[in-house]
């Protein structure tokens, strides 16, 4: 099985690479991380060239050159942000909007059947109801693109520590591994 790690965090030390750490660990040869904070990555135009082309992005970034060919050969991926104002980060909304071209100009999925999505919502805040909105967005997003997903938050994940997501670590990894 291939694994895909995704790292959507802007900090290069967060919680959110602590965790794609510790998955890359546990995985090792099986998986592949991707730290979009260190990729030179652009939004969608919006242009349609790739609908009128039923191709991929025409954006020349590393989305295009590196993460594109990725995402679609991975068995499951497992995107890792940090609860950014309620929502996802930056890095990912920009990664996700790029999934645009991810499907055909009739609308058809270009993952193949029964892909995974693991989607993990690191947060400083206690409640998890925090983070409802970002993950009840990331589960109907994914699943237009056809991807069995699966949403975890992760309370307590102050910027200062990895108390929060040492706690959850044990759980984080069976879930990866059950779904």
């Amino acid at each position: 099985m291939k694994i895909l790690i995704i790292n959507a965090s802007p900090r290069k030390n967060g919680n959110s690479a602590f965790i794609s750490d510790a998955l890359a660990e546990k995985y090792a040869d099986k998986c592949e991380v991707i730290n979009l904070n260190q990729l030179e990555i652009k939004p969608c135009t919006a242009c349609r060239s790739c609908k009128a082309n039923n191709s991929l992005c025409v954006i020349n970034d590393d989305i295009s050159t590196q993460v594109y060919s990725k995402l679609l050969s991975a068995d499951k991926i497992v995107l890792i942000s940090p609860n950014i104002m309620g929502f996802i980060s930056s890095l990912a909304k920009i990664l996700t909007d790029r999934f645009y071209c991810l499907k055909t100009s009739d609308r058809k999925t270009k993952f193949e059947e029964n892909k995974k999505m693991f989607f993990i919502l690191t947060q400083g805040a206690a409640d998890r109801n925090h983070g409802e909105m970002a993950v009840s967005w990331a589960k109907k997003f994914f699943e237009q693109y056809g991807l069995k997903t699966f949403t975890m938050v992760i309370p307590n994940c102050s910027y200062d520590n990895h108390d929060g997501v040492k706690i959850k670590l044990d759980e984080i990894k069976m879930n990866v591994s059950m779904f």
